[in-house]
């Protein structure tokens, strides 16, 4: 919804009623049921991922909008130099305060989040927003929260509460009305 938003104030184009109406009902219903899984009150954490939240939109809006232009892989490559500055100072403080242990598995961990998970996967999200909009696109971030619950089942061995499937269908049901919606 925040990309959404961004991107509809930064591009100007806006997508109809129906597209906000099931974009407003699925982030409402993903934040019910992270709501509903801290007894209602958000903790220090879900404070801090909203700050990461509205950080993300404004990248992931102005990226979609650029990747309409320019090929993904050079948006997300001058995203990287770009933010190089800060993350390089973030290190430089974090890194005295951690072990590092530089093992092959720990590199090979490394090189396939930065290469695979990251930059290629970059590559195809941005060029997904720039073929079918980023307002369109970011809704269907609002299932990543549910994949990483079904992950988190299958991988972790976590046991899925009954509100789980219940937000899941709503929220698939949301996804489908924004991609069959067309700007206003």
């Amino acid at each position: 919804m925040a990309t959404a938003t961004l991107a509809a104030l930064r591009t100007k184009r806006h997508p109809s009623r129906a597209f906000w109406a099931a974009a407003g009902t699925g982030a409402v219903t993903v934040i019910a049921f992270t709501l509903s899984q801290n007894r209602g009150r958000p903790t220090i954490a879900d404070l801090y991922l909203f700050g990461g939240l509205v950080l993300c939109a404004a990248g992931y809006a102005e990226g979609g909008r650029l990747s309409a232009r320019v090929p993904g892989w050079q948006v997300i490559a001058w995203g990287v130099v770009l933010a190089a500055p800060v993350n390089v100072a973030v290190c430089t403080i974090a890194m005295p305060n951690e072990p590092i242990h530089l093992w092959a598995k720990a590199l090979t961990g490394l090189a396939y989040i930065a290469l695979v998970s990251q930059f290629a996967g970059f590559v195809a999200w941005y060029r997904g927003m720039g073929l079918i909009g980023v307002a369109r696109a970011s809704q269907l971030q609002l299932a990543q929260p549910l994949v990483t619950l079904v992950w988190a089942v299958l991988l972790l061995g976590e046991h899925l509460t009954p509100a789980v499937p219940a937000t899941a269908v709503i929220v698939l049901a949301c996804i489908v009305v924004t991609q069959r919606t067309r700007a206003a």
